[in-house]
C-alpha cells in the first residue's frame, strides 16, 4: 500500500519542489521509499510501502523498458501471480516479482479490460506516452481512496486531499457537510471539500493530456451482483460461502513482510483470524483494544477466539483522555470528521502494530454482505413505519410527539434512516440549512424493490465505503497496510446472489456466516448480541479532562460549526448537556468532531 498524487495541464512543467512537498504529505503512506517523474504536461508523485517485492527494483513510478507507459499503484493485487502466467505464457517478459508491473503488463496487454480482471484493492494512475492520455482507475467496493481535483485546465488525482489542497485554496462542500452531519459519512462523489470529487469504485477515467477532454465509464458495479438466484438453499448458501471466504482469505496472505490480525472479539475478525492461522500454521499475531472498567468491551471474547484459535494477542488499553488526546490526530488523517469514533481506536492499534508488521487483516464487509446490524433483524418492523409515516400529513407531527420514532422516516427511507441511530430530528433542528438532499444513498436503494435488498444496496454502497476509508486512513497513518478479505468482489459475487431470505430472515443476524463460523469458533462468540466497536462517550464527555475538554469549542466565539447552525440554540443544548440532559439532545460529541475537522482545514475558514 502507499500513495500517490498524478497532475495534468497541458504544456505545463510543474515546480519540483511542488512535488516533493506532495511526498511529503503522503510520507506516512509510504516510508520505504518516494519517487517523481515530471515532464511537459504532466508529474507524478509517490511514495512506497514495500510489502510484495520489496525490493528497490519495484519501486514507484514504474516505467516499461520501452519507455511508454508510466505506473503509480496503491494497493494490492490478489491474483497478480495468476494474471502473470497468463502474460508470460504469452510472451511478457518481468523484471521485477510485485504486483504493480504485473498491472502495467496487464494494461499493455488488454487495455481498460484489464481492470475487470483485477483482484483487490487499487488505485491505479497510468500514463501513456503514445496516446497522450492518463487513464487512472478505482477498484470496484472503493477499498483504496482516490480523489480527483478540477479546476480550470488543472487536474489533480490523489490518494489523499491533502496534498491536492496545495493546488488551490479549499473550503467545505455544503452538500458533503450535510450529510456529514446526519450520516458521518458524505457519500458517493462527495469528498467532503469543494472541488475535489472522491471517483466512484469501479470507475475509470481517459484524459488527454493535451486537450484536457476527459471520458469516465464503469467498469464494474458491486450492485450488479444483487441479483438473487431462488435456486438456492440455506445448505447450499453455507457451503458456497464457506469455500469463498476461505478462498478471499487466503488471498489476502499475500505477503513478502509477514502479516497480523485485527481482533475486535466480533465474529467477523475471528473468523478471519481462524482461517488464517490454519492457513500459516505457525503463530498468527493478533491485536485489540482494552478499555478498562467499560461494561461493552469485548476482552472476554477475544480471549475464547485467542484460546480457540491459538493466537499470539496482544491488547492496547484505551481510556477517556487517550481517546481525547488522539482524536484531532484521527480527524487530521480521516480528512474530515471521523466516520466512527472507533476511527480512533483503530489508529492507536496500528500504532501497536506497526511496531511489529507493516500488515494486519480486518473483518470489515462481512455485516454489508450478510446482514449483521440489528436493522437486519428488525426490518419488517422499519419497513412498516416506513409505511406508517406515510399515512401521516406533515402538518399532523407536531402534535404526535409521542410518534417521533415514526417521525424519523416521514419523507425517508427506513432502508436508508434505519442506519442512523442518533437523533437527527434534533439535528435539523439545530442546523436548518443543513438538511441532505437526495443522493448516492437514494440512488443505490432506488434500483431494488425488495426492502432487504434496498439496505444491502445502501450498506455496501454508502456504509462500507466509510467503514473502508476509515480502515485505510487510520491504519496508513501509522504506516500500515489494512486488508479487508470480506471486501472483495469474488466473495460479493457468490453472496450476493442468495435470496435476502436467507441472508436477512429477520429476528437473527448473520445466520449464513454464522453458520460457516460455528466450524472454527466457540458457539458462545458466535452467538451473542453484536456490540461492535462500542465507547463510553456519555462518561468521557462528562470528564472536563476527557472529550468534555472540547466543549467549549462548539460555543466560543470563533466557533466553525456555529457558522452553519442557530448559535442560541446551540449554546442552549451544550448547557443542558453540561446539566445532564439527554432527551431530544444532538450527538455531542459528533458535534465536537466536525468543530475538531473544521478547525483543522488549512485555511482555518468553513
Amino acid at each position: 500500500m502507499c500513495g500517490f498524487v498524478a497532475l495534468i495541464e497541458p504544456g505545463r512543467f510543474f515546480d519540483e519542489s511542488l512535488m516533493l512537498g506532495m511526498q511529503a504529505d503522503l510520507h506516512h503512506r509510504g516510508p520505504d521509499s518516494g519517487g517523481s517523474s515530471i515532464e511537459a504536461g504532466f508529474a507524478l508523485a509517490f511514495r512506497r510501502l514495500a510489502i510484495l517485492d520489496p525490493a528497490s527494483g519495484a519501486d514507484q513510478p514504474m516505467t516499461e523498458i520501452t519507455g511508454r507507459r508510466t505506473i503509480v499503484f496503491n494497493g494490492e493485487i490478489y491474483n497478480y501471480r495468476r494474471l502473470r502466467a497468463e502474460l508470460e505464457a504469452a510472451g511478457t517478459q518481468f523484471r521485477t516479482n510485485g504486483d504493480t508491473e504485473v498491472v502495467l503488463a496487464a494494461y499493455a496487454a488488454w487495455g481498460q479490460d484489464c481492470f475487470s480482471r483485477l483482484e483487490g484493492m487499487f488505485a491505479i494512475v497510468i500514463i501513456d506516452r503514445e496516446t497522450n492520455e492518463l487513464i487512472a482507475a478505482r477498484d470496484p467496493f472503493g477499498i483504496k481512496p482516490l480523489y480527483v481535483a478540477k479546476r480550470g485546465n488543472l487536474t489533480g488525482f490523489g490518494s489523499e486531499m491533502r496534498p491536492l489542497a496545495r493546488l488551490f485554496p479549499v473550503k467545505v462542500d455544503r452538500a458533503a457537510l450535510s450529510e456529514l452531519l446526519i450520516f458521518r459519512f458524505a457519500a458517493g462523489r462527495l469528498s467532503n471539500l469543494a472541488d475535489i470529487e472522491s471517483l466512484p469504485g469501479g470507475t475509470v477515467i481517459v484524459q488527454s493530456l493535451t486537450t484536457g477532454t476527459q471520458h469516465t465509464r464503469r467498469f464494474c458495479d458491486p450492485l450488479d451482483s444483487i441479483e438473487a438466484d431462488p435456486s438456492i438453499d440455506m445448505e447450499a448458501a453455507i457451503a458456497q460461502s464457506r469455500e469463498a471466504i476461505i478462498n478471499s482469505v487466503h488471498d489476502h496472505l499475500a505477503s513478502d513482510v509477514g502479516y497480523t490480525v485485527q481482533l475486535s472479539g466480533g465474529v467477523d475478525s475471528s473468523l478471519v483470524s481462524a482461517i488464517a492461522q490454519r492457513k500459516t500454521g505457525g503463530a498468527l499475531a493478533s491485536y485489540g483494544v482494552h478499555i478498562p472498567g467499560f461494561a461493552l468491551d469485548e476482552a472476554p471474547y477475544r480471549d475464547q477466539a485467542v484460546k480457540r484459535i491459538g493466537l499470539e494477542h496482544s491488547e492496547v488499553t484505551l481510556d477517556g483522555h487517550a481517546f481525547a488526546d488522539a482524536l484531532p490526530r484521527a480527524v487530521k488523517h480521516m480528512e474530515g470528521p471521523v466516520p466512527h469514533y472507533g476511527c480512533v481506536m483503530l489508529m492507536l492499534l496500528c500504532d501497536k502494530i506497526r511496531e511489529r508488521s507493516k500488515v494486519v487483516l480486518t473483518g470489515e464487509g462481512a455485516d454489508e454482505l450478510f446482514g449483521g446490524y440489528k436493522r437486519y433483524d428488525i426490518w419488517r418492523d422499519l419497513a412498516q413505519k416506513g409505511r406508517l409515516a406515510k399515512l401521516v400529513p406533515t402538518w399532523m407531527w407536531p402534535f404526535l410527539q409521542r410518534w417521533r420514532e415514526i417521525q424519523r422516516y416521514s419523507g425517508r427511507d427506513p432502508a436508508i434512516f434505519g442506519a442512523v441511530y442518533h437523533d437527527f430530528i434534533a439535528l435539523n433542528g439545530l442546523f436548518p440549512e443543513l438538511i441532505p438532499v437526495p443522493g448516492a444513498r437514494e440512488a443505490a436503494a432506488a434500483r431494488f424493490s425488495d426492502f432487504r435488498e434496498r439496505m444491502f444496496a445502501v450498506d455496501q454502497t454508502s456504509y462500507l465505503p466509510s467503514l473502508l476509508m476509515r480502515q485505510d486512513k487510520m491504519a496508513m497513518a501509522a504506516s500500515v497496510e489494512a486488508r479487508v478479505p470480506f471486501t472483495h468482489m469474488p466473495l460479493a459475487r457468490v453472496v450476493n446472489r442468495f435470496p435476502a431470505a436467507l441472508r436477512a430472515p429477520g429476528g437473527k443476524t448473520k445466520p449464513i456466516l454464522k453458520s460457516v463460523a460455528e466450524e472454527f469458533l466457540p458457539y458462545d462468540l458466535i452467538h451473542r448480541r453484536k456490540v461492535g466497536l462500542a465507547l463510553p462517550l456519555d462518561a468521557w464527555l462528562s470528564d472536563p479532562a476527557g472529550l468534555g475538554r472540547y466543549l467549549d469549542l462548539l460555543v466560543q466565539p470563533d466557533s466553525r460549526l456555529a457558522e452553519f447552525a442557530d448559535s442560541k440554540r446551540l449554546r442552549k443544548m451544550v448547557e443542558r448537556f453540561r446539566t445532564g440532559a439527554r432527551d431530544r439532545m444532538p450527538p455531542m460529541a459528533h458535534l465536537i468532531n466536525l468543530e475538531l475537522w473544521l478547525r483543522s482545514l488549512p485555511t482555518g475558514k468553513a
